[in-house]
């Protein structure tokens, strides 16, 4: 008898069995008056027929009526149990003789939601063997005293885990991230990126017309990929009434994606930073997201590990062992045994901070060559200490103060850069708020040369000093 694993992540539901990935469909349900299909089958067709189509019911999970009537379902939960059913099958009629299906959870799902998702995966057949948190099944192993920043993506929302090996185990210690944006999110400004560079090359929206909306969606992720690989790519909507035309380049298309993961990536980066900087993994549907990788590599300024397709559900198919109390089963472990030959996770790829962009993370025995050294302003250069440099209309006791006009949008005391532990950090004391590469700070952030702090209109440049010059 055979065990197999199901990643139950709306974004990407992933099957596993012991030959590898048996599948990874969409949480997509179509239900028509003649027609009910899940997954790859129902996306074209989805796109056709909004209007009866469901997506993120893995996500809202619930048994409250749908906002929308549905023939045979009743609720998201419903929808849920149709295409686990379905699943389910594949399953059997690829296998055969099953022992135990492992549950791969993404982090941060609710104690509700889980105990629902319990119950819709037992009615539907499957025998459950045990519950595994995705990060900790997908990261094999960690090299010895680093830390490991797991991130992953369901349809709403962005979670990352902090894992630790120790004792032959590597655990989830803590989540440091989990909230917008989601892939959803994501795959709006990836179309919105798209459809805008038509607008200006030919004065046509694409989606403003079902026929060369569908055709963005269906061609998207192919221009996309080669745009990254390119730098360039020059392209047109067969479906267009009118001659529609558009060029995509990769540092255009990337900007757009770093403004959406900004906020996220100033709030990470500290963990990426410093003698104890993390690695950091992708994995799932987000490591599959194009260009995501590389806009990571440049927020945190460190190199970005993407995790193969399945990490998860192969990872929890390694390394799990079933037990035999009932009670056991329904316990969502967050530990797993490490592979302890391994310096870390297998990956596909590795993202690295673009060459002239971020310079790539201290703790590699070069953090007083990476520091910043100076905020530069209006033609002037302020050295940054340990006794910091403050920023806004009035001046603070301690340190320097670069003392700005009291516009909209600046405080009294606004920011302060300062020199902690051989680290420049950015703290925001202010009213309004502070932004770092056009994204909000959430209390402090780390440095790097090359960074834009905004301060209400203002923009303040953080530069290295490279020479003995001073230049």
């Amino acid at each position: 008898m055979a065990l197999v694993a199901l990643e139950v992540n709306g974004a990407a539901l992933v099957g596993a069995t012991s030959a590898g990935v048996l599948f990874n469909e969409p949480g997509v349900a179509l239900v028509q008056r003649r027609r009910v299909a899940f997954g790859r089958e129902a996306v074209d067709e989805a796109r056709r027929d909004p209007a009866s189509s469901y997506r993120n019911y893995w996500e809202l999970l619930s048994d409250e009526p749908l906002p929308r009537p549905a023939k045979g379902f009743r609720s998201y939960a419903d929808l849920a149990h149709g295409q686990m059913q379905v699943l389910w099958k594949r399953f059997r009629d690829s296998v055969g003789d099953i022992s135990g299906v492992v549950l791969v959870i993404p982090a941060g799902v609710a104690e509700d939601r889980l105990a629902l998702l319990l119950g819709i995966a037992e009615e539907a057949g499957l025998p459950v063997a045990g519950l595994v948190e995705s990060g900790v099944a997908a990261v094999r192993g960690a090299a010895a005293g680093r830390a490991c920043l797991h991130m992953e993506a369901t349809a709403e929302r962005l979670a990352v885990s902090r894992l630790a090996a120790g004792d032959g185990r590597i655990r989830r210690e803590e989540i440091l991230f989990d909230g917008r944006p989601g892939l959803r999110h994501l795959r709006a400004a990836m179309t919105g990126y798209v459809a805008g560079r038509f607008v200006a090359g030919s004065r046509f929206d694409p989606l403003d017309l079902p026929a060369t909306e569908q055709e963005l969606a269906g061609r998207l992720d192919a221009w996309l990929e080669a745009v990254l690989s390119g730098g360039e790519l020059s392209i047109q909507l067969e479906e267009a009434p009118v001659t529609a035309t558009a060029v995509l380049t990769r540092d255009n298309y990337l900007a757009s994606i770093e403004r959406l993961l900004g906020a996220a990536g100033n709030r990470l980066r500290s963990w990426c930073t410093g003698p104890g900087a993390a690695d950091v993994y992708l994995s799932g549907a987000l490591a599959e997201a194009p260009g995501c990788a590389e806009v990571f590599a440049r927020l945190l300024a460190t190199e970005v590990q993407v995790l193969p397709a399945g990490a998860a559900a192969l990872g929890a198919l390694e390394r799990f062992t079933p037990t035999a109390g009932a009670k056991d089963r329904y316990v969502l472990l967050k530990s797993l045994p490490a592979v302890e030959s391994a310096d870390g996770p297998d990956t596909t790829r590795t993202a690295r901070p673009d060459a002239g962009a971020l310079p790539a993370a201290a703790g590699n025995g070069e953090a007083g060559e990476r520091t910043p050294t100076h905020v530069v302003f209006d033609g002037r250069a302020w050295r940054i200490g340990v006794e910091g440099l403050h920023l806004g209309s009035s001046p603070q006791p301690g340190g320097l103060s670069i003392v700005l006009s009291p516009e909209g949008g600046i405080s009294r005391n606004h920011c302060t850069v300062v020199l902690e532990n051989g680290q420049a950090v950015l703290h925001d004391h202010s009213r309004y708020g502070t932004s770092l590469n056009g994204a909000p700070v959430a209390d402090s952030a780390p440095l790097r040369g090359g960074d834009v702090v905004g301060v209400g209109p203002l923009e303040f440049l953080i530069a290295r000093e490279v020479g003995g010059d001073g230049s």
